[in-house]
């Protein structure tokens, strides 16, 4: 593997871009799963046979495989030149088919669409035209744009939210709505008490919405809450539609951070908050996690939180022993944590999960301590925190909560195979 440490000052010169390997602890919520959460939908994927492997096993895993239908497509389609009329018959004899009515019908098109020139336009305005009481989204199950400004779950994200109608209700001034995290937050977060104080009691996530009437409902909000940065171009596109004011406030593990987070809320209705005790709390919660970890490594990888870097810091501040960082890339708002590890923390090494030289350095039932399954794989670690994607977590409850999963993890040895099962990754 890519050993890399933290000497040097100058950031990002720790990740090569080269082949890219994936693990059988790599993965999440993918485009199925993601689209899957609009209630009375349906995903139809139009693609060759290959392609249909990850997310064909994912539904069946996941509980999705009555929701999920496959077109697969073969060379003759693609050069015959009748790709969209293909299209259109296979949703034809789908619908035909189902023995309900979806409300909307996802249709996924393959990284192979973009090479075809296709008239998505055209297809969806005559499938409109045929069906006028469904809805239509077209939406992309396209790795190649992995590395790009909007990466499919950027890109799905905005599909689901874009499924969004202008309400004949007015809009609901205590209403505000998440977007972006697949997962609620914790009803115990103190995030809730300051949407309360600044006037926001009604709360909805689309994990909620059992109907697609309820998810509709959204359009109602008054404000959307952007915790993920997966669901910022999302909530900008809902504002430029719907004009709903959002406020982008990603989770962090950061103190300042997390009272600035809150200040956007608080600041649209002219109010403040102490926020002291919380973070009073807070510290003896991570107090008490570092007492019952003792000395034991610590290791942190980027499935499990989107601020790997930052949380290192933390860990870092309160005596943990981090000693690695297992994390592809460096976001744009991890730069400054990032940063402070090269200046304080160069004994840290930082590697990358998908690097090919991963699998050949693996190790085997390590004494350490794993966030995340992607570390807890690489290293061997005996100890797992199952924590993925942040889920749940949030503020200054959610590093409390987090501080008990850790020492919680440190009490015994884990199967992680079981956890990845339980979870429902594929890779």
């Amino acid at each position: 593997m890519h050993s890399l440490n933290l000497q040097q000052s100058s950031c990002l010169s720790h990740f090569e871009d080269t082949l890219r390997y994936c693990s059988p602890s790599h993965g999440g919520w993918g485009v199925v799963r993601m689209g899957m959460l609009v209630p009375e939908s349906y995903q139809l994927f139009v693609c060759p046979f290959a392609c249909g492997r990850h997310g064909a096993i994912g539904a069946i895993t996941q509980g999705f495989k009555d929701r999920l239908s496959y077109l697969y497509i073969d060379e003759t389609d693609i050069v015959s030149g009748g790709y969209e009329q293909l299209i259109l018959e296979g949703v034809e004899e789908l619908l035909d088919e189902l023995d309900f009515k979806p409300k909307v019908l996802m249709i996924f098109v393959s990284c192979l669409d973009d090479l075809l020139g296709t008239d998505h336009d055209g297809f969806l305005s005559e499938l409109r035209e045929r069906y006028q009481d469904m809805r239509f989204t077209l939406c992309h199950m396209n790795p190649i744009t992995l590395d790009s400004k909007v990466p499919p779950p950027v890109n799905i994200q905005c599909k689901i939210f874009g499924l969004l109608e202008k309400s004949e209700e007015p809009v609901c001034r205590q209403m505000a709505a998440f977007c972006g995290n697949n997962v609620a937050i914790d009803k115990e977060s103190e995030i809730f008490a300051v949407l309360s104080a600044a006037g926001y009691t009604d709360i909805l996530h689309i994990s909620q919405c059992k109907t697609f009437s309820e998810f509709q409902q959204m359009s109602r909000a008054a404000l959307n809450v952007v915790p993920s940065p997966m669901g910022a171009a999302a909530a900008g596109d809902v504002k430029e539609v719907l004009g709903i004011d959002y406020v982008y406030m990603p989770v962090s593990y950061d103190f300042e951070e997390i009272d600035q987070n809150y200040h956007k809320i608080l600041s649209k209705a002219g109010l403040s908050m102490d926020f002291s005790h919380f973070r009073y709390r807070t510290q003896n919660a991570i107090s008490a996690a570092r007492t019952e970890v003792g000395d034991m490594p610590v290791v942190i990888d980027n499935s499990a939180t989107v601020r790997p870097f930052t949380l290192a810091k933390l860990l870092l501040s309160f005596g943990f022993n981090v000693v690695e960082i297992y994390a592809q890339d460096c976001k744009v708002f991890e730069k400054e944590s990032y940063q402070w590890l090269c200046n304080n923390a160069s004994d840290i090494r930082i590697l990358q999960p998908e690097h090919p030289r991963a699998p050949a350095v693996r190790r085997h039932d390590r004494e350490c301590i794993a966030i995340g399954f992607e570390g807890a794989y690489l290293t061997g670690a005996r100890y797992v925190v199952n924590l993925v994607n942040d889920e749940t977590l949030y503020g200054y409850h959610g590093i409390e909560k987090l501080m008990k999963m850790i020492a919680a993890a440190s009490k015994g040895t884990t199967d992680l195979r079981l956890l990845i099962r339980q979870y429902g990754l594929v890779v």
